[in-house]
Parts: C-alpha cells; structure tokens; sequence
C-alpha cells in the first residue's frame, strides 16, 4: 500500500443524531483503519451530545482518532481550514472531508489510494455521490463517473464540480486549498474549484460512493441557505466572483470551465420553486439589486456556455434576457411537422416531444363544459396564443378543444416569463374512445403537431380548488431540487 495514512475531516456541530454512523462509515473501512486512516473530528462548540461520543471513540481508537473542540462556535470553513492544517503537519498522503451527518460508501478509502497509486499526475479526484435518508437517489452530476477517469477541464469543460464531501487531495496541494471563513455556503465549491482551477484538471473515482444525508426537516446547511439573504447576494460577489477573479490570476481570463459552471450553478437560483423563497426574504429594493447582480454575473460568462445547460428552455431564455438588459426568447422554426426553438443555432427543445396533460372530467350542470375533459398545455417551451388549441385524435377521427381559462405564470427573480392565460381546454371526448394521440395546433404557422397519446382510464386525477394547484404537474427543472 503506498499511502501510509489518509486523514479524513469532519466538522461537527450537534448532529449527535447521526455522528456515530459517520464515524463507523470511517472506522469499517475496507482499507485498514489502524494501519491508514487518521480521522480528524473538529467538535465547533456543539451543545448536544456530539462532544462526548468525539471522546468516546477517541477512548476506543486512541491512536486513529484526534478530537479537537471548540467553547465558541467557528464556523464549518473555520474547522476545515484547522483540519487541513493539522493533516498538513502531521504529513498525511491524502486528506479527505465528511460532514458530520454524512458517511462513505465502505471501500471509498481503498478505491481512492487504488486511484491515486495509477494516476500519480492527479492531484485532486471525488467519488460520486449518492443521497439518502429523506430522499434516495443519484446526485444529477454523476453521469461524469461513467465516462472518464479524469476531467480535463480545458477539454470538458462541461464536467463541473461543486462538493468537498467525497473530494480526495494530495499532501502537495495543500497550500492551495482555503476555505472562506466570510462565506457561509458555496465555500466548499470554492475552495475546490479553485485546487481544480489551479491544476487544470480533476480525477474521478468510479465504483464508490458518498452518501449525502438529504434529511427530513430539510435542515442541513444547503437546504437551509436557500432561505438566507446572503445566499442571493454576498455568494454573486464573494463566491463567483473570486472564481472569476481567481481564474483571472491563474490564466488571464475565466476559462470555459469557470464560466461554465457559474452559469450551470445560477440556473438553481432560476427554479420555479425558489421565487416564492426569495420574493419572502427580499424586499422590491433588494430583488431589483439582485437582478443587477445577476445581470453583472452573467456578462462576463458567453452565450454559448449559457446555452449548453441542460435546463428549461424558460431558464434559458431568463438568464438570457437578464445578460441582455432585455427580453430574449428562442426563434421558432416550423419543420418536419414539428416546431423547434432554435437560438443562435443551436436547438433547444421539440414542441413534439412535450406533453398535454389531463386532470379530470367536469362535473357542473351549470358549466358549459359539463362532461368533458379539463387540460391543460402548460409546456416550459410555449405559452399558447388565443388562436391556437389543442386537438385530439383516434383512428382517424379528430375533436378540437375548446378553451377553458388557465391563470398559470412563470416568474424569474420578479419577471413574468410566461403567461398561461390560454393553455386550459376543455375537450369532449366520446365514450367509446379508450385513448387518445393529443397535438397543438399553432395558429402562426398553421401547424398541426402531434405530441403524447394518452389513455384515459389510466389519467390521474387531479382537482384544483380554485386557483390553488396543490397537485401541480408542472414544474422547471424539478429534479435539480437536489442539486447542491
């Protein structure tokens, strides 16, 4: 074994909860605790039991385990920061870090020094990450583990990388890693990104996992910052701004990479789900200044880079305006019996391949719709215009739809992006039809385009109580709710 000891950070402040399952993901280790793994607990003035389960394990692992704690509270960045200096001087061949409610998949350790013993010109690699508790899945970025074991940036510049949970450094690039004490979040990207920035590319470990605890009050420290002020305003200056400023010194310009993963990280701040957040916590004066912020952000980053996110078309098209000063929307094309948005070149969606959603049949004696089916086209791609409708088709036969108002928007950091108005129908549908192909017509182009079929004993049904959708089936980017 070539590594003599791998140190592994963990800062802690009161997760008593589920710190002995952290700390027993280290010692069970398929590499050999006693003989290679040093853990480093750095205890930040916690007021549960946390403390105390530190000592009692350093008790049982006197010469494994080194317990540090704090009387006033320091601050995450504060501990790691202590942590890598003290594998530092202690001249430990790897460091690693792992939050204090997290754990590791149990050969992390072996497939690291495996990794690191066949590439000895990396000097910075992660394993991928996988959540669970309250929610289990794949982190959206771990697509990279399956495609190449180490990421040249100035080549991939579309592999970005964000967490410090799972990252694997050697002793020699210590010097470059700093984690900022004034940020409260994002420091961890930073800090990375900035050893990754510097040695212009990172490895990938296959095969291994860190498992990142998503848990059920949502109470860790990445769910939490998305209901603090500063994440929308000192992480525009303080976090992507010293990447920038950082890349500047190290290449004389943001590289691709930087840009890139800027622009790939401001699309959360895009999401339909985090506007009711920040239209909360900010004010009209603190909302237009974040705007401006965004819009400084987003000049120094180009197009084409804006354009390769894998997002919506409504996010695109809102970082776009907001680089602009103004309202940018994507070209419509009509071919192939299909409508495909184009912008610069470069086609961002199919009309084809959305979908027209039904909820239920109407029951009012006193509606004129009594008996039919109630949809809606609520396509992040398109907001239907009062000429255009939806149609229905089965073997042969078509029935065009009537509309039936719809009052659902899209908003982006205040700004109304899309308006539904005329996306509702209503259609009457015979009995004797077990499904249905549904399309759009598109009054501008004369288009027909057909789009899903559906069968109707297998809809589900969804009532809305007035304007309150509790069941809503439309969301952007609903699956980078698990980000980072």
């Amino acid at each position: 074994m070539r590594y003599l000891m791998i140190a592994v950070i963990v800062p802690i402040y009161n997760t008593e909860k589920y710190l002995r399952e952290t700390i027993d993901s280290v010692i069970c280790q398929t590499l050999s605790f006693a003989e290679h793994i040093r853990l480093i607990l750095l205890d930040d003035a916690s007021t549960d039991g946390s403390f105390a389960i530190c000592e009692q394990y350093q008790k049982q692992y006197p010469k494994q385990i080194l317990v540090k704690h704090y009387d006033t509270n320091q601050g995450v960045s504060a501990l790691r920061n202590e942590g890598v200096r003290i594998a530092g001087e202690m001249g430990d061949e790897l460091i690693t870090f792992l939050d204090s409610d997290d754990k590791l998949a149990d050969d992390a350790m072996e497939k690291a020094v495996q990794y690191f013993d066949a590439h000895e010109d990396v000097f910075v690699a992660a394993i991928g990450i996988r959540y669970f508790d309250a929610y289990e899945g794949e982190q959206r970025l771990n697509w990279r583990f399956e495609k190449t074991d180490v990421v040249d940036i100035k080549k991939d510049y579309t592999y970005p990388h964000y967490y410090v949970g799972g990252v694997f450094l050697r002793h020699a690039v210590l010097d470059e890693l700093h984690f900022d004490e004034s940020l409260s979040f994002w420091e961890d990207a930073l800090a990375v990104n900035q050893v990754i920035v510097s040695q212009g590319k990172y490895g990938l470990i296959a095969g291994t996992h860190y498992y990142y605890r998503k848990r059920e009050d949502e109470s860790s420290l990445v769910d939490t910052a998305w209901h603090k002020k500063e994440r929308y305003t000192t992480l525009l200056s303080s976090g992507y701004g010293q990447l920038f400023a950082y890349s500047r010194k190290k290449h004389h310009r943001i590289i691709p990479y930087v840009q890139y993963m800027v622009a790939y990280h401001m699309r959360l701040m895009m999401m339909k789900s985090k506007q009711s957040i920040i239209e909360e916590i900010l004010s009209e004066e603190e909302l237009a200044a974040l705007r401006d912020d965004v819009q400084k952000v987003l000049k120094k980053i180009k197009v084409k880079y804006i354009l390769q996110i894998p997002t919506s078309l409504p996010i695109i098209e809102g970082m776009l305006s907001m680089r602009a000063g103004k309202q940018v929307r994507a070209k419509r094309v009509y071919k192939d019996n299909d409508c495909v948005l184009m912008y610069k070149g470069v086609e961002l969606a199919r009309m084809s391949e959305r979908s027209v959603k039904l909820f239920h049949i109407i029951e009012d004696e006193e509606s004129e719709f009594n008996g039919m089916w109630r949809g809606r086209f609520c396509t992040p791609i398109y907001a239907m215009k009062k000429e255009d409708y939806i149609f229905a088709e089965h073997n042969g036969v078509r029935i065009n739809s009537e509309e039936f108002i719809c009052r659902k928007q899209i908003y982006i950091l205040g700004k109304r992006l899309r308006c539904y108005y005329h996306a509702g129908f209503a259609i009457a549908i015979p009995k004797e039809w077990d499904r249905a192909v549904f399309g759009i017509h598109i009054a501008e182009a004369d288009a027909d385009i057909l789009m899903n079929e559906i069968v109707f004993n297998e809809v589900r049904l969804i009532y809305f109580e007035g304007e309150t959708e509790e069941h809503d089936e439309f969301e952007i980017d609903r699956d980078d709710e698990k980000d980072m």
